[in-house]
């Protein structure tokens, strides 16, 4: 079975880049790449459409309870709603968690504040239903969010973005969760696999459309996986992550450290 789902999410991610990728481009969503190329911005979109119609797929294949999909499906779409409002009208002006909070405090409401708050209330509604004690309802609500930021993250180069949640993807296949997500997570890697080319070549831009709908996917699948004293591990490592973030950037120090370069830098062309 789970041979056929990733070869199912594959084909649907080729068919879904070649539709969205056409529609962004006949409706002038698109910007200049680093090479001065026009691509097409927002092409994570991509994403929710190949997770909608492998879902589909999933009920009609798989006899069993699909809570745990339906829940994560509620996490993408709406995660990305905001992503496209944040790709098609947001300023850059404001960066980071702190840039956008005192924007608010100053009487100028970013799309990026919009996402914290949203992201925050999403993850509030679905850890309400995971959790049986306030600190596992407390912990779940920060991986969540903090999950749905962390791709995001990432995605200053070609590639990078989708190398890390192709890498979360198989860390938490390997980990080990129920059969279920297990399945949601093919779908998930396969999708990074197939789309990887399109971004890794700088052909066009996954947004956050596609960062926050990914991030919050794997997020979800965390909380419903992983015991408590797991959970906590996980949160103090993208505590420190994006604290880190706040204050450095990941790009120089990707660049200065021969390892992380060496991974960033698998299947890119040499000029980017």
């Amino acid at each position: 079975m789970n041979l056929l789902i990733f070869i199912v999410s594959g084909v649907n991610t080729l068919l879904f880049i070649s539709i969205i990728k056409n529609l962004l481009i006949s409706n002038d969503r698109v910007a200049k790449n680093f090479k001065g190329q026009t691509i097409p911005i927002g092409m994570g979109m991509t994403f929710v459409f190949v997770m909608l119609v492998n879902s589909i797929f999933l009920v009609l294949a798989v006899d069993s309870n699909h809570l745990n999909l339906l829940i994560i499906l509620i996490g993408i779409v709406t995660m990305s709603f905001i992503g496209v409002i944040d790709d098609l009208i947001g300023n850059r002006n404001s960066l980071g968690f702190k840039g956008h909070i005192k924007s608010f405090f100053n009487s100028t409401v970013t799309t990026g504040f919009l996402k914290m708050l949203l992201g925050g209330l999403v993850a509030v509604f679905i850890s309400l239903y995971y959790s049986d004690h306030p600190l596992v309802l407390l912990v779940n609500i920060l991986l969540i969010s903090l999950f749905t930021n962390l791709i995001n993250l990432f995605d200053l180069r070609p590639g990078r973005a989708v190398k890390m949640s192709l890498m979360t993807a198989l860390l938490l296949f390997f980990i080990g969760v129920p059969k279920d997500l297990e399945i949601i997570l093919i779908s998930i890697i396969a999708f990074c696999i197939f789309y990887l080319p399109q971004d890794i070549k700088a052909l066009s831009m996954m947004g956050d459309v596609g960062s926050n709908a990914i991030g919050v996917s794997l997020g979800i699948i965390t909380i419903i996986s992983l015991e408590i004293h797991t959970k906590v591990i996980v949160l103090v490592a993208l505590i420190a992550l994006h604290l880190f973030a706040e204050k450095y950037s990941i790009t120089k120090t990707i660049e200065k450290n021969q390892v992380l370069r060496y991974l960033d830098n698998i299947g890119r062309p040499d000029k980017l």
